[in-house]
């Protein structure tokens, strides 16, 4: 039976506040992406989904417009060690946030990843649900979306600008 190293984690869908995609091409020794992209600065993603429907001509060429998108997601905040973020949201306004997919982090330090989106929209609803444990909130967090960037690990991305109605 293979040995599991405890330091190195994965996990399935995290969120971050900032541009994934800038990063896109560097190095993940960058000390700013792994400082920007720690571990201990994103969440766990308890729920998450979002529909963009698109017109397409017959050589497959994008016409028209997009209509809202809406990006719904839920996670779990733990009050006083993540307060930034958590007063971030509550602020209703325009941000980035990167859903990083598969991620893995050595000892808290960003790593590896499988794709990314990236989400440039503005914080319209924020519901706070009581937890059992009063230091936590579940908070359910929908985003219109401005642009959304689609991430590979290889540095590879692909830009589409949403037309809101």
């Amino acid at each position: 039976m293979a040995e599991i190293d405890q330091d190195m984690k994965e996990i399935k869908v995290m969120i971050f506040s900032g541009d994934l995609a800038r990063f896109a091409d560097s190095s993940f020794n960058d000390v700013v992406l792994k400082d920007r992209f720690a571990q201990s600065k994103g969440f766990t993603i308890q729920q998450f989904s979002y529909n963009c429907e698109l017109s397409r001509n017959e050589v497959n060429t994008v016409y028209g417009q997009s209509g809202n998108v809406i990006v719904d997601f839920s996670i779990r905040v733990m009050r006083n060690d993540q307060i930034l973020f958590y007063e971030k949201l509550k602020e209703l306004a325009a941000d980035r946030f990167s859903f990083v997919f598969n991620g893995s982090f050595d000892n808290g330090q960003f790593k590896d990843f499988d794709s990314a989106i990236v989400v440039d929209g503005y914080v319209v609803d924020v519901e706070e649900h009581a937890a059992n444990d009063e230091q936590q909130a579940l908070m359910n967090v929908k985003l219109l979306a401005r642009e959304l960037t689609y991430v590979h690990k290889s540095g590879t991305h692909l830009v589409l600008n949403i037309s809101n109605n």
